[in-house]
């Protein structure tokens, strides 16, 4: 689980190890935010470890999948960890700023996909899920293009990997969170979060163990034949239009 030790992560990483997982809880820096995660989970009876790496680094994202994989096996792969961004308007957003995050959005699931394919392929089955975003099918508002191309791109790659990966016995798919209330979220203005629950079907807003169910949904038996998928978590507020 990347990016496991706070908001979506840390709750995909409880809502898994409830279901019977073993849950390697990845983290960049923040030691202490992981091992609180692993001791929440393990007093619930479930089973979890904290492992160390920057998955935008290849050498430490193989690294990482390695330390992972217990006897031989690896079932779920959960990549969660994003680049970060400052949302700045398109006249105002350099090549490089731009570059970066498209570049870091697809590095940090490359070399964890491509490892994880080798594992689950010789055990003839896995799941594979990635954390995109429903920016991705298009501006809630302005500064958000570099996001949600790098989310769209990251969506793109997912369908490529599902089709050559669905003959190893190995289902891929999306899950692409609307607004959810985390800890990164907290600074955003109430204002705009009360426009965001009255234009949402379901009446609120996202919390992470929202995205979390749909994750373990995805990974379970309940979705044995969807593969390919992006499924969006955001409580039909896309159904919405100005």
């Amino acid at each position: 689980m990347t990016g496991g030790s706070r908001g979506i992560g840390a709750a995909t990483s409880r809502e898994l190890a409830a279901r019977g997982y073993r849950v390697a809880v990845n983290y960049f820096s923040n030691r202490e935010a992981a091992d609180h995660v692993v001791k929440l989970i393990e007093a619930d009876s479930g089973e979890a470890f904290a492992v160390q790496a920057d998955v935008y680094d290849p050498g430490q994202a193989a690294a990482l999948l390695e330390r992972s994989v217990i006897d031989g096996r690896l079932d779920v792969l959960v990549c969660n960890a994003g680049a970060r961004f400052i949302p700045t308007p398109v006249p105002d957003l350099a090549w490089d700023d731009f570059k970066r995050k498209v570049t870091d959005e697809l590095a940090s699931v490359y070399t964890l996909t491509q490892q994880a394919l080798t594992v689950m392929s010789a055990q003839g089955q896995g799941r594979i899920v990635y954390v995109s975003s429903a920016v991705a099918d298009g501006p809630p508002a302005a500064g958000m293009a570099a996001h949600g191309t790098a989310k769209a791109a990251l969506n793109t790659f997912a369908r490529f990997v599902a089709y050559e990966a669905g003959p190893l016995g190995i289902k891929v798919n999306v899950v692409a969170p609307g607004f959810v209330r985390t800890e990164a979220s907290a600074g955003m203005p109430q204002e705009f979060q009360q426009r965001i629950v009255k234009r949402t079907p379901l009446g609120r807003v996202a919390e992470p163990e929202d995205v979390a169910r749909s994750i373990a949904m995805l990974v379970g038996d309940d979705a044995s034949f969807v593969t390919g998928s992006v499924l969006t978590v955001d409580g039909g507020h896309g159904l919405a239009r100005p």
